[in-house]
Protein backbone atom coordinates (compact mmCIF):
# COMPACT_ATOMS: atom_id res chain seq x y z
CA UNK A 1 0.00 0.00 0.00
CA UNK A 2 2.92 2.41 0.65
CA UNK A 3 4.65 2.06 -2.41
CA UNK A 4 1.20 2.56 -4.51
CA UNK A 5 0.41 5.58 -2.44
CA UNK A 6 4.36 6.77 -3.14
CA UNK A 7 3.59 6.21 -6.80
CA UNK A 8 0.46 8.35 -7.08
CA UNK A 9 1.70 11.45 -5.20
CA UNK A 10 4.52 11.37 -7.58
CA UNK A 11 1.88 10.89 -10.16
CA UNK A 12 0.02 13.54 -8.93
CA UNK A 13 2.99 16.05 -9.10
CA UNK A 14 4.03 15.43 -12.30
CA UNK A 15 0.24 16.45 -13.59
CA UNK A 16 0.80 19.40 -11.33
CA UNK A 17 5.03 19.77 -12.82
CA UNK A 18 4.07 18.75 -16.97
CA UNK A 19 2.70 22.24 -17.65
CA UNK A 20 5.51 24.05 -15.89
CA UNK A 21 7.98 21.74 -17.79
CA UNK A 22 6.21 22.05 -21.22
CA UNK A 23 5.60 26.04 -20.79
CA UNK A 24 9.75 25.89 -20.07
CA UNK A 25 10.35 24.06 -22.36
CA UNK A 26 8.19 26.05 -25.27
CA UNK A 27 10.30 29.15 -23.86
CA UNK A 28 13.37 27.34 -24.79
CA UNK A 29 12.49 26.66 -27.91
CA UNK A 30 11.16 29.95 -28.96
CA UNK A 31 13.42 32.65 -27.06
CA UNK A 32 15.82 31.38 -24.92
CA UNK A 33 17.62 29.17 -27.61
CA UNK A 34 17.16 31.39 -30.22
CA UNK A 35 17.56 34.45 -28.48
CA UNK A 36 20.17 33.92 -26.11
CA UNK A 37 21.74 31.06 -28.01
CA UNK A 38 21.71 28.98 -24.69
CA UNK A 39 20.43 25.42 -25.37
CA UNK A 40 20.98 24.22 -21.90
CA UNK A 41 19.81 25.71 -18.94
CA UNK A 42 15.87 24.75 -19.25
CA UNK A 43 17.01 21.26 -20.76
CA UNK A 44 18.92 20.49 -17.94
CA UNK A 45 16.54 21.61 -15.64
CA UNK A 46 13.88 18.96 -17.33
CA UNK A 47 16.08 16.40 -16.91
CA UNK A 48 16.80 16.94 -13.02
CA UNK A 49 13.75 17.58 -12.33
CA UNK A 50 12.17 13.98 -14.31
CA UNK A 51 14.58 12.09 -12.92
CA UNK A 52 14.45 13.14 -9.36
CA UNK A 53 10.24 12.91 -9.79
CA UNK A 54 10.97 8.56 -10.27
CA UNK A 55 13.24 8.96 -7.51
CA UNK A 56 16.32 8.43 -9.46
CA UNK A 57 19.59 9.37 -7.96
CA UNK A 58 23.21 10.00 -10.14
CA UNK A 59 26.55 9.43 -8.28
CA UNK A 60 29.62 9.20 -10.97
CA UNK A 61 32.00 7.21 -10.28
CA UNK A 62 34.86 8.18 -8.49
CA UNK A 63 37.29 6.58 -11.06
CA UNK A 64 35.22 8.45 -13.85
CA UNK A 65 37.42 10.71 -15.82
CA UNK A 66 37.13 14.30 -17.02
CA UNK A 67 34.75 15.43 -19.35
CA UNK A 68 36.88 16.82 -22.89
CA UNK A 69 36.34 20.73 -22.85
CA UNK A 70 38.27 21.55 -26.02
CA UNK A 71 36.50 20.00 -29.25
CA UNK A 72 33.10 18.47 -29.48
CA UNK A 73 32.37 15.07 -27.69
CA UNK A 74 30.41 12.26 -29.03
CA UNK A 75 29.25 10.36 -25.14
CA UNK A 76 28.05 6.89 -26.23
CA UNK A 77 26.40 4.97 -23.36
CA UNK A 78 24.82 1.75 -22.71
CA UNK A 79 21.08 1.70 -22.83
CA UNK A 80 18.85 -0.63 -20.35
CA UNK A 81 15.61 1.55 -19.66
CA UNK A 82 13.58 4.61 -20.97
CA UNK A 83 14.51 6.36 -17.81
CA UNK A 84 18.23 6.80 -19.52
CA UNK A 85 17.65 9.92 -21.21
CA UNK A 86 16.80 11.68 -17.85
CA UNK A 87 20.24 10.41 -16.54
CA UNK A 88 22.58 11.25 -19.40
CA UNK A 89 20.19 14.18 -19.90
CA UNK A 90 21.35 15.22 -16.18
CA UNK A 91 24.93 13.86 -16.21
CA UNK A 92 25.95 15.21 -19.75
CA UNK A 93 25.89 18.02 -22.15
CA UNK A 94 25.06 17.06 -25.35
CA UNK A 95 22.57 16.69 -28.36
CA UNK A 96 20.40 13.60 -27.94
CA UNK A 97 20.37 10.61 -30.88
CA UNK A 98 17.34 8.80 -30.64
CA UNK A 99 14.10 7.47 -32.90
CA UNK A 100 13.15 9.56 -34.91
CA UNK A 101 9.42 8.67 -34.44
CA UNK A 102 9.37 10.15 -31.45
CA UNK A 103 9.20 13.49 -33.79
CA UNK A 104 5.74 12.85 -35.10
CA UNK A 105 4.27 12.37 -32.32
CA UNK A 106 1.87 15.77 -31.32
CA UNK A 107 2.93 18.30 -29.19
CA UNK A 108 6.04 15.57 -27.92
CA UNK A 109 7.57 16.21 -31.43
CA UNK A 110 7.72 19.90 -30.82
CA UNK A 111 8.66 19.62 -27.37
CA UNK A 112 11.45 17.21 -28.30
CA UNK A 113 13.07 19.25 -30.68
CA UNK A 114 13.93 22.22 -28.00
CA UNK A 115 15.00 19.63 -25.71
CA UNK A 116 18.47 18.88 -27.75
CA UNK A 117 16.95 15.98 -29.63
CA UNK A 118 18.18 14.57 -32.94
CA UNK A 119 15.57 12.34 -34.50
CA UNK A 120 17.29 9.30 -36.87
CA UNK A 121 15.78 6.29 -38.69
CA UNK A 122 17.04 3.51 -37.17
CA UNK A 123 18.32 1.42 -40.58
CA UNK A 124 21.18 2.10 -42.75
CA UNK A 125 19.35 2.60 -46.30
CA UNK A 126 18.96 6.61 -44.00
CA UNK A 127 22.36 7.04 -42.39
CA UNK A 128 23.28 9.73 -44.78
CA UNK A 129 20.71 12.00 -43.43
CA UNK A 130 21.45 10.77 -40.53
CA UNK A 131 25.06 11.42 -40.42
CA UNK A 132 23.63 15.24 -41.52
CA UNK A 133 21.86 15.99 -38.92
CA UNK A 134 24.84 15.01 -35.79
CA UNK A 135 27.69 16.92 -37.93
CA UNK A 136 25.67 20.00 -37.99
CA UNK A 137 25.53 19.50 -34.09
CA UNK A 138 29.43 18.91 -34.44
CA UNK A 139 29.84 21.62 -36.79
CA UNK A 140 27.93 23.92 -33.92
CA UNK A 141 30.49 23.16 -31.48
CA UNK A 142 27.84 21.05 -29.68
CA UNK A 143 28.12 17.80 -27.80
CA UNK A 144 26.41 14.26 -28.95
CA UNK A 145 25.18 11.46 -26.86
CA UNK A 146 24.07 8.46 -28.43
CA UNK A 147 22.97 4.68 -27.03
CA UNK A 148 24.47 2.75 -29.63
CA UNK A 149 23.30 -0.32 -29.21
CA UNK A 150 20.07 1.16 -30.85
CA UNK A 151 17.56 -0.26 -28.52
CA UNK A 152 17.37 -1.45 -24.44
CA UNK A 153 17.99 -4.29 -22.33
CA UNK A 154 17.37 -5.95 -19.27
CA UNK A 155 20.90 -4.35 -18.42
CA UNK A 156 22.25 -8.08 -17.40
CA UNK A 157 24.79 -7.19 -20.84
CA UNK A 158 25.82 -4.73 -23.39
CA UNK A 159 24.73 -5.48 -26.35
CA UNK A 160 27.28 -4.68 -29.73
CA UNK A 161 27.79 -1.05 -29.95
CA UNK A 162 26.67 -0.49 -33.49
CA UNK A 163 29.32 1.65 -35.88
CA UNK A 164 27.03 3.20 -38.59
CA UNK A 165 26.64 6.61 -37.45
CA UNK A 166 30.73 6.54 -35.88
CA UNK A 167 31.48 6.08 -39.90
CA UNK A 168 31.09 9.83 -40.06
CA UNK A 169 34.58 10.24 -37.93
CA UNK A 170 35.99 8.01 -40.94
CA UNK A 171 34.91 10.15 -43.68
CA UNK A 172 31.52 9.01 -44.44
CA UNK A 173 29.65 11.84 -45.71
CA UNK A 174 26.05 13.08 -44.62
CA UNK A 175 23.37 14.58 -46.55
CA UNK A 176 20.63 17.14 -45.61
CA UNK A 177 17.12 16.88 -46.82
CA UNK A 178 17.25 17.90 -50.27
CA UNK A 179 20.85 15.06 -50.41
CA UNK A 180 23.00 18.19 -50.29
CA UNK A 181 26.66 17.31 -48.86
CA UNK A 182 27.42 18.20 -45.65
CA UNK A 183 31.15 17.96 -44.18
CA UNK A 184 32.59 17.61 -41.11
CA UNK A 185 34.54 20.50 -40.21
CA UNK A 186 35.52 20.34 -36.41
CA UNK A 187 37.92 17.50 -34.89
CA UNK A 188 35.34 15.10 -32.44
CA UNK A 189 36.28 13.28 -29.59
CA UNK A 190 34.19 9.60 -28.28
CA UNK A 191 33.65 9.31 -24.54
CA UNK A 192 32.38 6.23 -23.38
CA UNK A 193 30.23 6.22 -20.78
CA UNK A 194 28.92 3.56 -18.33
CA UNK A 195 25.29 3.62 -16.72
CA UNK A 196 24.98 0.71 -13.92
CA UNK A 197 22.38 0.98 -11.50
CA UNK A 198 24.35 0.58 -8.13
CA UNK A 199 21.29 0.67 -5.38
CA UNK A 200 17.85 0.47 -5.33
CA UNK A 201 16.21 1.71 -2.04
CA UNK A 202 19.52 1.13 -0.51
CA UNK A 203 20.39 -2.41 -1.19
CA UNK A 204 23.49 -2.73 -3.08
CA UNK A 205 23.18 -4.62 -6.39
CA UNK A 206 26.20 -6.01 -6.37
CA UNK A 207 25.36 -9.41 -5.05
CA UNK A 208 21.44 -8.67 -5.43
CA UNK A 209 21.17 -8.45 -9.63
CA UNK A 210 17.91 -8.85 -10.10
CA UNK A 211 17.20 -5.36 -8.44
CA UNK A 212 18.13 -3.48 -11.84
CA UNK A 213 15.19 -5.04 -13.07
CA UNK A 214 13.60 -2.22 -10.38
CA UNK A 215 15.69 0.32 -13.14
CA UNK A 216 14.80 -1.36 -16.65
CA UNK A 217 10.88 -2.77 -16.31
CA UNK A 218 12.25 -4.79 -19.39
CA UNK A 219 9.37 -7.07 -18.75
CA UNK A 220 6.58 -4.35 -18.36
CA UNK A 221 5.21 -4.04 -21.77
CA UNK A 222 2.68 -1.52 -20.73
CA UNK A 223 4.36 2.24 -20.56
CA UNK A 224 1.97 3.29 -18.53
CA UNK A 225 2.33 0.32 -15.75
CA UNK A 226 6.22 0.63 -16.43
CA UNK A 227 6.19 4.44 -15.49
CA UNK A 228 4.21 3.91 -12.21
CA UNK A 229 5.83 1.04 -10.77
CA UNK A 230 9.33 3.49 -11.21
CA UNK A 231 7.70 5.91 -9.27
CA UNK A 232 6.23 3.18 -6.35
CA UNK A 233 10.03 2.51 -6.05
CA UNK A 234 11.52 5.02 -3.38
CA UNK A 235 14.60 5.56 -4.71
CA UNK A 236 17.08 4.24 -7.15
CA UNK A 237 21.15 5.12 -7.44
CA UNK A 238 22.61 4.95 -10.54
CA UNK A 239 26.64 5.17 -10.77
CA UNK A 240 28.15 7.06 -13.88
CA UNK A 241 31.69 6.15 -14.85
CA UNK A 242 32.98 8.85 -18.14
CA UNK A 243 35.61 7.12 -19.78
CA UNK A 244 38.93 9.37 -20.95
CA UNK A 245 38.02 10.83 -24.67
CA UNK A 246 39.29 8.28 -27.52
CA UNK A 247 40.95 10.28 -30.72
CA UNK A 248 39.40 8.63 -33.69
CA UNK A 249 42.66 8.82 -35.58
CA UNK A 250 44.28 5.98 -32.94
CA UNK A 251 41.78 3.63 -34.43
CA UNK A 252 42.41 2.40 -37.63
CA UNK A 253 38.04 2.88 -38.43
CA UNK A 254 34.83 2.78 -36.75
CA UNK A 255 34.57 -0.32 -36.05
CA UNK A 256 37.64 -0.82 -33.93
CA UNK A 257 36.65 2.53 -32.40
CA UNK A 258 33.38 1.43 -30.80
CA UNK A 259 34.48 -2.04 -30.30
CA UNK A 260 37.08 -0.66 -28.11
CA UNK A 261 34.46 1.70 -26.57
CA UNK A 262 31.95 -1.10 -25.79
CA UNK A 263 34.21 -3.15 -23.69
CA UNK A 264 35.50 -0.48 -21.51
CA UNK A 265 31.63 -0.01 -20.74
CA UNK A 266 30.89 -3.86 -21.00
CA UNK A 267 33.61 -3.99 -18.58
CA UNK A 268 31.67 -1.69 -15.53
CA UNK A 269 27.99 -2.96 -16.53
CA UNK A 270 28.40 -6.65 -16.82
CA UNK A 271 31.88 -7.67 -16.19
CA UNK A 272 30.97 -11.50 -16.23
CA UNK A 273 29.53 -10.90 -20.03
CA UNK A 274 31.42 -13.43 -22.38
CA UNK A 275 29.42 -13.07 -25.40
CA UNK A 276 28.49 -9.93 -27.68
CA UNK A 277 25.38 -10.04 -29.67
CA UNK A 278 23.30 -7.44 -31.67
CA UNK A 279 20.16 -6.24 -29.36
CA UNK A 280 17.04 -7.04 -31.76
CA UNK A 281 15.67 -3.47 -32.45
CA UNK A 282 12.08 -3.10 -32.46
CA UNK A 283 10.55 -2.60 -36.40
CA UNK A 284 8.49 0.44 -37.27
CA UNK A 285 6.58 0.36 -39.85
Amino acid sequence: MRRQLRAARRALLGIVTFPLLASAVILQGAIVGPIFRNKTAIPNMVYNTMRRLIGIKIEFNEASAKFEKDKPTWFVANHMSMADPFVAGSALNGNFVGKGELLKWPVIGQLALAMKFIGVRRSREHNPESIGKITKSFNRGENVIMFPEGTTNDGSRVDLFRAGLISMLYGEKGVDKKGREIKLEKDVVVQPVAIRVKDVEGRSTENAPELRAYYSRFDEDNMIKRIWNRMATKTMTIEVTVFPAMNPADYKDQFELINAAHKQVQQVVAPDQTEVKPGAIPYVG
